[in-house]
């Protein structure tokens, strides 16, 4: 009888290539072909009054940091006693399967941003079972909400932005090898409801679930004068959290791979509908 010494070099080295390993080389891949180049805030999708806000953050973070940090930890103070108090008087609703707070683990759950208030609700009222882990921006106006999600029980990674963040990628699969949940916002920084490469790059490389989550609250107070138009959660609302199918991606091995995994996530988040979230245009 004879053996069959044949080896697929490929297949050894896929399977024997890091996640960080895999991760830039996916980034290798799609560098010649950015699907969505922009260039200042406003192709971002940020208003004029979102601009000056960003600009002046950013101004007394670098010119005054000591009244910058306690601003932030002011805020963060008052956002985690409204998240705490809201936990106690919402109501939590999971439709269809799989229901929230059940997450396949490890895994990335990707969202809106202007889901994640809800979703900060939801995660203080019924919290999932393992460690997770949050991509929070690395921006003046993300100190605030960085300690907030600290308070509230995740374990933060900064970084990110509409210029890339292959090495933050990094540092989030070495959490989803230890067993962890990443949450990322993958219209972060903007456009809103654009979905950028980085998750589903995060799921392929480190072989691990990408799950599609959308999160609402009614009644809601909705900032319309936001890039993403966040509601946030009133007390006594409900939060409705709605997950959808989970997938796995192989390896991507060429640009259009990646930009059809890209494109399914976008088009999946936008087809999960809850009561009145709004239309995206």
């Amino acid at each position: 009888m004879q053996t069959n010494y044949y080896i697929d070099e490929e297949e050894v080295k896929v399977k024997t290539e890091t996640a960080a390993e895999r991760l830039l080389r996916i980034g290798h891949l799609i560098a010649p072909l950015d699907s969505h180049p922009v260039t200042t805030s406003k192709d971002l999708g940020r208003n004029l009054w979102t601009r000056m806000v960003d600009t002046v953050f950013a101004a007394v973070r670098r010119y005054t940091p000591p009244l910058h940090w306690f601003l932030a930890t002011l805020t963060a103070v008052m956002l985690f006693v409204y998240v705490r108090l809201l936990a106690l008087t919402v109501r939590v609703v999971a439709p269809g399967k799989p229901q929230w707070p059940d997450l396949p683990a490890p895994s990335v759950i990707a969202l809106w941003h202007g889901d994640a208030p809800s979703l900060l609700v939801a995660f203080a009222s019924q919290r999932p079972a393992l460690r997770s882990v949050i991509l929070v921006a690395g921006d003046a106006r993300g100190d605030a909400i960085s300690q907030l999600c600290r308070w509230l029980g995740f374990t933060v990674i900064r970084g990110g932005g509409p210029t890339g963040g292959w090495n933050i990628l990094i540092d989030l699969a070495q959490e989803l090898a230890a067993g962890a949940y990443v949450f990322v916002t993958t219209d972060g920084g903007g456009p809103a409801h654009v979905a950028k490469v980085g998750a589903v790059a995060l799921a392929a490389a480190a072989r691990v679930p990408l799950v599609p989550l959308r999160a609402d609250c009614s009644p809601a107070l909705e900032e319309r004068h936001k890039w993403d138009s966040a509601r946030n959660p009133l007390p006594f609302s409900v939060v409705t959290v709605l997950l959808g199918t989970a997938r796995r991606f192989e390896l991507f091995t060429d640009p259009s791979s990646v930009e059809e995994a890209r494109l399914w996530l976008e088009k999946t988040l936008n087809a999960l509908r809850i009561g009145n979230l709004p239309r995206n245009v």
